[in-house]
């Protein structure tokens, strides 16, 4: 994807379509959304750390997931990540999202005791 198509493409989640959408300031809805898809994937790289993953923005569509090792894959949405994370892994991360997540403590048990 071209440059100019990754500042002012949005990406095809649900979690990226809760910009502001203001069509007479379009700068404001573009700093908005890559403020959200940073806080979002700041709290994500809080859950992979416990697997030696990490995962970036990259162009503004796709997160890049990093392993320790030096491997990394793209996934195209926060959906997609976690079956990227698996992979690099080698192992099941459980689906924030399902209620399985809240069960196991969530990955800030160990930061609350």
């Amino acid at each position: 994807m071209c440059e100019v198509c990754a500042i002012f493409g949005a990406g095809e989640h649900w979690s990226d379509f809760g910009r502001m959408r203001n069509d007479r300031y379009p700068f404001e809805d573009i700093l908005h959304y890559r403020s959200e898809r940073r806080r979002r994937l700041s709290l994500v790289n809080r859950i992979l750390a416990r697997f030696d993953l990490s995962c970036q923005d990259w162009d503004g569509e796709t997160i890049a997931v990093h392993h320790v090792s030096g491997r990394f894959k793209l996934a195209p949405t926060l959906n997609d990540l976690w079956t990227v994370a698996e992979e690099l892994a080698g192992r099941k991360i459980i689906d924030p999202l399902t209620p399985e997540f809240s069960a196991a403590g969530g990955p800030f048990r160990a930061e609350a005791a």
